[in-house]
């Protein structure tokens, strides 16, 4: 039951209130005494301070009941049961006598004139709301910070439909705190008409009223001062989400912003501008909805989340949690992908295919892409390609298929972009060829699946890579990678890996020939041996350093000549990332060798293919491939293919028209070669067996392959439990990556600080030798724990390898 009466006639003021002060509590004892005195210190004396007690159980009526009887001012209206604090304040006003009302929680306080300020500033300009500045209190008793700024007022006075633009933009958060403004009553009372009388609004309920008054209001103006001061961490602000109960409470934020649908169509129905009333309305839900998904992905305990996100989806669709989150705070995106729910697989039947990565060029990924493309286009899908940089190569697209570039000022415009794009040409599954090399693909993953497209992820390289190059990108994608309705690798050691990382639906499957291996297919001969001349080798590709090691060619050749071996060789390829033809020329005239090495830069086409034929042997210094196409390239050929060891590489396995060395070993991949040149038959053996290999990476039925990958087919095969000797390989892995990142290190670290001279080492210090072991222990330890979480008896072992490492 609702007491109006309490104390009314206690009021002993010769005239009414200028100024009713409205304060919703609920178990507010160990706080409201500050509120209320806050009210009763204002130098504006003509206040009512009406305090609307919401059931509380505590000692808060009893506190407030001492200041009422001490204060005529201070009137108390009990509600029987918890209404929540939007009835509370929708009684207050309705009981104001006041024609000017101020807002107070009963966990803040008002400064001491705040009344007397936005009273005269209201009388002065005829306003309907007079917004001012605030204080945020943090609980270290300080001030300040981004909340506290985007509270303070941006406007100065705005009239008519402006008054709803100005405190609503639609590209802005909605703030919709009621207690940043003194109101006029009755706009208030007109807002409230517009709601059921019996509403209740646990969450979020000020919005709604502020966003109604907002519509309705004829005039705004503001003031810089700052009269209200805000406890944030009191009552329900920056809590954490510790059970489904707090998750419940806090989605109903998007529960309130709903409520007032009805009551916007009223106000747009007799609006000068109706369609900006409902753009502004549709903002400010979509704004809510951002900030709760926001809230819950940042404040949830990681064992809630998924229960978490699957509760929101009760409160809005997918289509629409991505898209506010995306617009307001698209920080939240990743784990939004990870835990609002991916796309099975097959659950629906698969017409469109949606191909994608940054940019469409010549080679590596986007060759890849190209030639997938082709052989979807054959089966019978719809495939379109989307890049989501500019600058793609249009002329190299198959027939057939469309090339669309996502382009857009930040992250939110290419969502919109690529939803609108799933939505228009009815994408049932996306590949991803970029999701190892960037960090936006989860937005992008959420984002289809909101519209009901699986995303597959195509890893075009080794797992290791980002250890190897010192990278800190591993542990997002492991973390991410849930977000994927699948994932494509290219050996089983890749299964295992990412099987190991808690990712079960992910299958290996060979790279699709490029155009260079499907025009070898014609030729299939094998070669004769190079008698009585010197051996051609032969690199083609980028001149890429850290992963492809093309310097370690240049030492390959000082120890081929070293060795007194007849030879020349040449390197093919574009300059790339610090690397040129020029610095390799250099480098081998340094090494003694310029006569016998060739550094010719790119070669494309016939001219190409000329030179792979008039050479004798593929000589291969990598560190770390996927799936190098340069290979089956060279062995289709019929070149051997002399090369470092890449124990993960698929295409190697069973390959016997590979020969290896250990990585880095320049002279042992020499003498692997100078063996060869010297015997006339293993070199014909070796290259009857490179045109076998070439052969069967064509032999495969890539048409039907990928057919069986978006329809969720592929048979088990191709997903292979992890084995322990696959344990033991990656341990393996895991140390030779971090020693080479390590040495890389250590050597950058050298050139950039040289020794000073004449000084001697400082005694007591760790000498450079202990230093990098100590380094690289700390650099394995994180990624080998991965592997032992799984397989706890190979403690032992990685212990022995640890002790191992420090003793060096």
């Amino acid at each position: 039951m609702i007491d109006l009466t309490s104390h009314e006639e206690e009021i002993s003021m010769e005239s009414a209130p200028l100024i009713s002060i409205i304060i919703p509590v609920y178990n507010d004892a160990e706080v409201i005494a500050g509120a209320v005195e806050s009210c009763l210190r204002q130098t504006l004396p003509a206040v009512e301070v009406i305090v609307v007690d919401d059931g509380s159980t505590d000692m808060t009526a009893a506190i407030v009941d001492g200041f009422a009887a001490r204060d005529p001012r201070v009137r108390i209206i009990r509600q029987g049961q918890n209404l929540s604090a939007y009835q509370a304040r929708r009684i207050g006003i309705l009981a104001a006598k006041a024609e000017h009302l101020l807002f107070l929680d009963g966990d803040d306080e008002l400064a001491e004139m705040a009344a007397e300020l936005a009273l005269a500033k209201a009388v002065a300009t005829d306003a309907d709301l007079v917004q001012f500045g605030i204080d945020v209190v943090r609980q270290d008793g300080g001030t300040g910070g981004g909340f506290e700024a985007r509270l303070q007022p941006t406007r100065d006075t705005l009239t008519g439909t402006d008054v709803l633009r100005g405190l609503f933009p639609v590209d802005h958060p909605a703030q919709g705190q009621l207690w940043r403004f003194l109101f006029r009553t009755q706009v208030l009372v007109d807002a409230y008409a517009l709601m059921p009388d019996d509403l209740v609004i646990p969450r979020v309920n000020d919005l709604p009223i502020t966003f109604l008054t907002a519509a309705l209001a004829t005039k705004y103006t503001s003031m810089p001062d700052r009269l209200y001061r805000y406890h944030f961490g009191r009552g329900g602000s920056g809590q954490k989400v510790a059970d489904l109960g707090w998750a419940t409470f806090y989605a109903g934020a998007i529960d309130a912003i709903n409520t007032i649908a009805s009551a916007v169509d009223q106000i747009a129905a007799r609006s000068a501008e109706p369609d900006l009333v409902r753009e502004t309305y549709q903002a400010a839900r979509s704004s809510i909805i951002g900030y709760t998904t926001y809230y819950l992905a940042e404040h949830t305990a990681d064992h809630l989340l998924d229960a978490t996100f699957e509760h929101l989806l009760t409160r809005a669709s997918a289509r629409e949690i991505v898209r506010g989150t995306a617009r307001f705070w698209p920080g939240a995106l990743d784990t939004v992908a990870v835990h609002l729910g991916i796309r099975e697989i097959g659950e629906r039947p698969v017409r469109n295919v949606l191909l994608t990565t940054n940019i469409v060029r010549t080679g590596g990924v986007s060759g890849v892409l190209l030639s997938q493309a082709r052989f979807l286009a054959r089966a019978g899908y719809s495939v379109t390609i989307a890049a989501r940089e500019p600058g793609s190569d249009l002329s190299i697209v198959p027939p057939g298929v469309d090339l669309i570039e996502i382009d857009g000022p930040d992250l939110a415009s290419k969502l919109e972009q690529w939803a609108h794009l799933c939505q228009k040409r009815h994408i049932d599954v996306v590949i991803e060829h970029h999701w190892l090399y960037t960090r936006s693909w989860p937005a992008f993953a959420a984002a289809a699946s909101a519209e009901g497209a699986a995303t597959i992820g195509w890893a075009h390289n080794f797992a290791g890579r980002s250890l190897l190059l010192g990278l800190n990108s591993l542990d997002f994608q492991a973390r991410h990678v849930g977000a994927l309705s699948h994932l494509v690798v290219l050996s089983p050691l890749d299964v295992a890996f990412w099987k190991l990382r808690g990712m079960p639906r992910v299958s290996y499957l060979p790279n699709p020939p490029s155009p260079l291996l499907l025009e070898s297919a014609r030729v299939g001969e094998a070669k004769d041996a190079p008698i009585g001349r010197p051996i051609e080798l032969i690199w083609w590709g980028r001149l890429e350093q850290r992963t492809k090691r093309v310097a370690e060619l240049v030492l390959v050749a000082a120890e081929l000549h070293r060795m007194g071996v007849d030879f020349r060789m040449r390197v093919i390829g574009p300059d790339w990332s610090g690397m040129t033809a020029e610095k390799l020329t250099a480098l081998a005239v340094e090494h003694g060798v310029a006569e016998r090495f060739q550094a010719v830069g790119p070669l494309h086409g016939d001219d190409l293919i000329a030179a792979i034929d008039s050479s004798d042997m593929f000589v291969n210094t990598s560190v770390i491939e996927g799936y190098p196409l340069t290979i089956p390239e060279a062995q289709s050929r019929g070149l051997p293919i002399a090369m470092y060891e890449l124990p993960w590489l698929a295409l190697a396995e069973d390959n016997v028209g590979i020969v290896t060395a250990k990585q880095g070993d320049a002279g042992g991949l020499a003498r692997r070669i100078a063996a060869i040149a010297s015997a006339p038959e293993l070199y014909e053996e070796l290259s009857r067996a490179s045109i076998d290999a070439g052969r069967r990476e064509l032999s495969y039925d890539f048409a039907s392959l990928y057919e069986q990958l978006v329809t969720g087919t592929l048979p088990e095969s191709h997903s292979p439990s992890p084995t322990t000797d696959d344990i033991s390989r990656l341990l393996d892995l895991v140390v030779l990556f971090t020693e080479q990142n390590s040495r890389v290190r250590n050597a950058a670290a050298q050139r950039a600080t040289p020794p000073k001279r004449g000084r001697p080492a400082a005694s007591g210090r760790a000498t450079p030798k202990r230093s990098r072991a100590s380094r690289l222990v700390a650099r394995v330890t994180p990624a080998t724990h991965v592997v032992l979480d799984v397989a706890p008896w190979l403690r032992p072992t990685a212990a022995r390898v640890k002790h191992a490492l420090l003793r060096r």
